[in-house]
């Protein structure tokens, strides 16, 4: 029986996996809600502050696996080191690039955004 027996029937094919579309994020709409959400943190968004908020929905536009907050900061930290790295990032968004940019693009939380151990237990 086992000599009988084709490739194909021994190792049948998987059929291929076929994902969404990675959904565009770098619409009117989007940079109309960042704008609007801005104003009510009152923060002033500069040329520079829509660069980095660019490449945080670039990422979002290439990526299907988006839920690593520390990943995610590494490489903006490699893309704008020539300004400066972190300490740039955080000038320009004192309360942190990605929770910021989360927040003014409407983006979902990221996986270990924030850590549920720090604090205090009594």
């Amino acid at each position: 029986m086992l000599g009988q027996a084709t490739i194909d029937e021994m190792f049948p094919r998987a059929l291929p996996v076929f994902r969404p579309p990675l959904p565009t994020l770098k619409t009117r709409a989007t940079y109309a809600g960042i704008r609007r959400r801005a104003a009510a943190m009152q923060l002033t968004l500069t040329e520079a502050h829509m660069e980095v908020i660019d490449f945080v929905l670039d990422f979002y536009e290439t990526c299907d696996d988006c839920e690593n907050a520390r990943a995610l900061s590494d490489m903006m930290k490699q893309e704008f080191l020539i300004q400066g790295g972190r300490r740039y990032l955080y000038q320009l968004f004192p309360e942190g690039p990605l929770s910021t940019i989360h927040e003014l693009a409407d983006l979902p939380d990221l996986g270990h955004q924030s850590d549920a151990g720090a604090g205090t237990r009594y």
